[in-house]
């Protein structure tokens, strides 16, 4: 793939390309890209966002990388136009670096979307609010897309309280429409529902424009059933985690790298992830360069490709923490499958998957004695590991209370046992417990 530095991508982009929600340099579906390697990186795609009507760049600005602002320009001088956040993400500062980072573009060229937390606590006027006070932050006068963030069930999906706030706010005009995401199951005292009973239950509502979940060449099973679900009823699909074994990898060495850059020492915690990554990258790397996939971008490209190569996928969100990243996956928009690279996905799929935890799944969690909660641990675990968002992580853990991996320590693997792709379920919890336990080891 090529590299561009970032003061070569500044100064031959352009900031805030003039109406790229309905014009710029598109790429419909289905077209072939020509003479990749020789332009600029500059988004070659945008794609309908369901029922919204709205062009929205193939690959989307994802909320954890919002921490720099000259990043966000960069992407948006790259074409990205879809944008996600969160409300109050990094004590309100994402926001505000939103805000600051889109002044001086069209806002109908941008397409914001948000996601807010909703509890039995809340009312709409509290909703209302908040909704007011994020757009205050953003200095925008609406949020094109709102979501439902997180909801784990069917029944969560049917807010009241959320779809009565929203229908407010269409009115207003301060939200434009509305949608909901959702990582899988989560422990709420009720039987574990899997990803795609909750977001197709969603889609079939009719009352979300958008949804948000898990997809990728690993965790497809579900992914496929939405997506053909979201094409019949005309809702846009926006994808998170589409590189299942790449996170983790990228952002943890890129710490560690930092930490001796600056001769400080590396925390125990960083230095056992880090450990067991380079140990699993030295074990496939016979692999990887067997099937053509020797460094980390080739595999990010087949991963992209992938998700890409579906016509009812939407945006796929990318959390970008260096100008190197934003021109990277740029140049990925409008990546399409051969043959060929989807026979290496599919060798990488049968080598990995039995690695790989489903994390919108739940499966195996009717069966756990103690009432263990894996597909959340899992979700918090890869907040920890490939997202650096060790406290929120370990507070989150923490509020599993007697639910958490400790009881696992006596258990025979029940979920092991359920697990239909034979992920050893048993050591990941024994890992995520070492890493979100305030004890830092396994009781």
């Amino acid at each position: 793939m090529k590299r561009i530095n970032r003061r070569v991508f500044l100064s031959e982009s352009t900031v805030c390309m003039a109406g790229v929600g309905m014009a710029g340099p598109v790429t419909m579906y289905g077209r072939e890209n020509r003479n990749r390697e020789q332009q600029q990186p500059v988004i070659r795609e945008y794609r309908v966002l369901g029922r919204t009507g709205f062009r929205v760049s193939d690959i989307g600005y994802g909320f954890p990388g919002m921490a720099n602002e000259s990043i966000l320009k960069a992407a948006i001088a790259g074409g990205i136009n879809f944008i996600d956040t969160i409300e109050g993400h990094a004590g309100g500062n994402s926001e505000v670096t939103i805000g600051r980072a889109i002044k001086g573009c069209p806002r109908e060229s941008l397409f914001i979307n948000s996601k807010i937390a909703v509890n039995e606590k809340d009312t709409r006027e509290n909703i209302v609010s908040r909704v007011r006070k994020s757009l205050e932050r953003l200095e925008t006068p609406y949020i094109d897309g709102l979501m439902l963030w997180s909801a784990n069930t069917v029944r969560g999906t049917e807010n009241k309280v959320f779809h009565s706030a929203a229908r407010q706010m269409k009115k207003e005009g301060i939200v434009r429409f509305s949608g909901v995401s959702c990582h899988g199951s989560n422990f709420t005292g009720e039987p574990p529902e899997t990803m795609d009973k909750v977001i197709c239950s969603a889609v079939d509502s009719g009352r979300y424009d958008l949804v948000m979940f898990v997809y990728n060449y690993v965790q497809q099973e579900m992914g496929d059933k939405i997506l053909e679900r979201c094409g019949k009823k005309n809702v846009g699909a926006i994808l998170m985690k589409t590189d299942p074994f790449g996170g983790a990898y990228n952002i943890v060495t890129n710490m560690v790298t930092n930490y001796q850059k600056e001769n400080k020492e590396i925390p125990p915690n960083i230095q056992n992830v880090y450990s067991k990554i380079m140990k699993s990258q030295e074990q496939a790397m016979p692999f990887l360069v067997q099937h053509g996939f020797s460094d980390s971008d080739n595999r990010k490209e087949a991963a992209i490709s992938f998700v890409l190569n579906n016509p009812a996928v939407s945006t796929v969100l990318i959390s970008f923490s260096n100008f190197t990243e934003v021109a990277d996956y740029i140049n990925l928009s409008g990546s399409r499958l051969t043959d060929k690279i989807l026979s290496k996905i599919e060798s990488m799929r049968d080598t990995y998957g039995p690695m790989y935890c489903r994390h919108a799944c739940g499966i195996c969690e009717s069966s756990c004695p103690a009432g263990v909660p894996v597909n959340t641990i899992m979700r918090y675990n890869h907040y920890f590991t490939a997202q650096s968002r060790e406290k929120y992580a370990i507070s989150q853990y923490l509020g599993l209370g007697t639910t958490d991996a400790g009881n696992c320590r006596s258990c025979k693997g029940f979920c092991e046992a359920a697990c239909p792709y034979g992920v050893p379920i048993h050591s990941l919890l024994e890992d995520a417990h070492k890493n979100l336990s305030l004890a830092g080891e396994y009781i």
